[in-house]
C-alpha cells in the first residue's frame, strides 16, 4: 500500500504493481488526515511506500508511530535521494533525528532505498534493538536496472536481530515455595516448581544467546482474572506491560487468548489423573475388595467346616468299600483307610485351584478409560495441592468434569494432598491421584517395582496443552525469542 501524495501518477503505479500480480490497494492520504482513519483496516499484508524528501514526510512517520504501523508484520519502503553533497555518513545523522523516538524495534520492516544514481539503489534497513540502544544500520544490498535485486543475503528479520545489545528484560517467576530461589539450578528438590527451574535453565541460554539481561520479580501465582476483570499473578504483570516476558511456562487457556502472546516454547509436562488398574471384575465383584478381618475369620471357618465334612465323607466311601466283597480287586490307593492328611492334600488341591481363578480375574482391566469410568470405577481420589489445580477444578462447566468437581473435590479437604502422600497412596492401589506428571513420574521411579510401573495409566482431566512460554502482546522479541529457542534446542 501506498501512502501517495495528489499528484502522484497512481494509475501508473497501479498497472505496475499488477504486472507483477502483487495484490493492492492505493489511498491518497492528505498531510491533514488523521492516519487513524487509514488504519482501520490494516492487514498482515500492508506494504507501505514513503518518498523521504517529500515535503513534512517527517509528521507522516510520527503519525504511523502513533498508530502503532511500525509494529509486524506491516513493512516500509522509505525512497530517498542521495547527491554529493549528502552521503550515507550525513543521511544517518538525519535517520536518527528521525526514528529516535520512534518504535521501530527488531520486529518492525523498513527497508531505506538511498537512489545513488539514476538507476541504482543502495538498500539497507534499520531498527532498535530497544527503546534504551541507537539506531542500529543493516546494509542489505543494492538494486540496479541490469541485476535488479542484489541482496547480501535472505536471512529473515528475527535471525539478523538476535543481538540486542545487553538490553535490559523484565521477566517473573512463579513459585509456590519461596525456598525455590535458593535452588533454582542445584538440582535440589527437583519436584518443587519443576517447571519453574526447568524454564528459567532455559531463559538463561536464550539470554545469552540474544545479549539481553533478565531481571525477574517474583510470585506465587500464575493469575487468573476476578471478578472486576483484573488479572493477578504473572498473567497481570504482563497485560499491564510491568514485564516483558513470563519466567514459568503456563497452561494456554481461552480467557488468555488476547491478554498475552504465547510463544511455542513447551515444557513437556502436564496435570493428569494416574491411577494403577483393577483387576478384569473389580468393577462388578465386592469380593475382590480388601477382606475385612471379620471376613478372613468366616473364611478359616468356612475350610474348618470343609475339612470335617470331606474327612467324613471319605470315612463313610471308606467303609461302604470295606463292605464289598470284590474290595480286594479294587486299585492300591483305596485299600488303606484315608488319614487326615489325605484329606489336607484335597482341600488344599481344591483351594489353590480356586486360587488360580482368582488370579486370572486379577489381572489388569482396561475398563477404566474416561473421566466417567473413573468416577463409576470406585476408587478413591486425591488431587495435588497446587495453586492452579485449585482454580482449574472448580471452572470446568462440561457436565462431566462439573459433576467429578462437585462430587469428589468440592468442600473436601481430605482430597487435596502432597505428591509425596498421593504418590504413597497411588502405590498401595485403588486410588486416582492427580498430579503434574513429570514430578509424579520422577517419584514413582524411587518408589515403585518395575513390575508395578506396568499398570499405571492416565487419564487427562484438565485438557489443555502442554504449557508454553507467554510474552507481552505484541512484544518486537517474539520471533526472535521463538527462533532462538529452536537453535539452542537442536544444538
Amino acid at each position: 500500500m501506498k501512502l501517495m501524495k495528489p499528484n502522484d501518477n497512481a494509475v501508473k503505479f497501479s498497472k505496475q504493481m499488477s504486472q507483477h500480480f502483487l495484490i493492492h490497494e492505493i489511498r491518497n492520504i492528505s498531510l491533514t488526515q488523521n492516519i487513524d482513519e487509514f488504519s482501520t483496516k490494516i492487514t498482515s499484508q500492508n506494504f507501505f511506500v514513503l518518498d523521504l524528501d517529500c515535503p513534512q514526510s517527517a509528521n507522516i512517520l510520527f503519525k504511523a508511530n502513533a498508530s502503532k504501523l511500525f509494529i509486524g508484520p506491516s513493512k516500509w519502503l522509505i525512497l530517498q535521494q542521495l547527491n554529493k553533497e549528502k552521503n550515507l555518513s550525513a543521511d544517518n545523522l538525519i535517520l536518527q533525528e528521525i526514528f529516535k523516538e520512534l518504535q521501530v524495534f527488531p520486529d518492525s520492516e523498513i527497508i531505506i532505498g538511498h537512489r545513488i544514481e539514476d538507476k541504482y539503489f543502495k538498500i539497507r534497513s534499520l531498527y532498535r534493538p530497544s527503546p534504551y540502544r541507537d539506531l542500529v544500520f543493516e546494509d542489505r544490498g543494492s538494486w540496479n536496472d541490469v541485476d535488479h535485486l542484489c541482496l547480501n543475503d535472505e536471512l529473515p528479520t528475527s535471525r539478523r536481530r538476535q543481538n540486542l545489545q545487553a538490553t535490559p528484560l523484565k521477566s517473573c517467576l512463579v513459585m509456590t515455595d519461596p525456598d525455590t530461589l535458593n535452588h533454582l539450578t542445584d538440582y535440589k528438590d527437583k519436584l518443587v516448581d519443576a517447571v519453574t527451574k526447568a524454564n528459567y535453565v532455559w531463559l538463561q541460554l536464550i539470554a545469552e544467546r540474544m545479549n539481553v539481561t533478565v531481571n525477574f520479580t517474583l510470585r506465587n501465582t500464575w493469575g487468573y482474572r476476578d471478578k472486576n476483570g483484573t488479572w493477578s499473578g504473572m498473567i497481570g504483570l504482563l497485560d499491564r506491560g510491568e514485564i516483558d516476558i513470563g519466567g514459568t511456562a503456563t497452561f494456554p487457556t481461552k480467557d488468555r487468548i488476547g491478554v498475552v502472546d504465547y510463544v511455542q516454547l513447551y515444557s513437556p509436562v502436564g496435570s493428569r489423573f494416574l491411577f494403577r488398574r483393577p483387576s478384569l471384575s473389580y468393577t462388578s465383584n465386592l469380593f475382590i475388595l480388601p477382606f475385612d478381618r471379620t471376613v478372613w475369620i468366616a473364611i478359616g471357618v468356612l475350610l474348618i467346616l470343609v475339612f470335617g465334612n470331606l474327612y467324613i465323607s471319605l470315612k463313610c466311601e471308606w467303609n461302604k468299600i470295606k463292605s464289598n466283597q470284590f474290595r480286594r480287586n479294587l486299585p492300591g490307593e483305596l485299600e488303606e483307610n484315608p488319614s487326615l492328611s489325605d484329606n489336607f492334600i484335597i482341600l488344599i488341591g481344591a483351594v489353590l485351584q480356586q486360587a488360580n481363578i482368582v488370579a486370572l480375574l486379577q489381572s489388569t482391566s482396561s475398563s477404566i478409560n474416561t473421566m466417567q469410568d473413573l468416577m463409576d470405577s470406585g476408587l478413591n481420589f486425591g488431587v495435588q495441592d497446587i495453586v492452579y489445580n485449585r482454580y482449574y477444578f472448580g471452572s470446568f462447566k462440561d457436565p462431566v468434569r462439573y459433576e467429578f468437581y462437585k462430587r469428589f473435590v468440592e468442600n473436601k479437604t481430605s482430597v487435596w494432598t502432597t505428591i509425596t502422600e498421593g504418590v504413597e497412596q497411588l502405590h498401595k492401589g485403588l486410588y486416582a491421584f492427580h498430579v503434574d506428571t513429570s514430578c509424579g513420574y520422577e517419584l514413582i521411579q524411587q518408589t515403585f517395582e518395575e513390575n508395578e510401573k506396568c499398570g499405571l495409566h492416565e487419564i487427562d482431566y484438565l485438557k489443555v496443552l502442554e504449557p508454553m512460554l507467554i510474552i507481552k502482546r505484541n512484544s518486537p522479541y517474539r520471533e526472535i525469542f521463538r527462533v532462538t529457542y529452536v537453535f539452542i534446542k537442536y544444538l
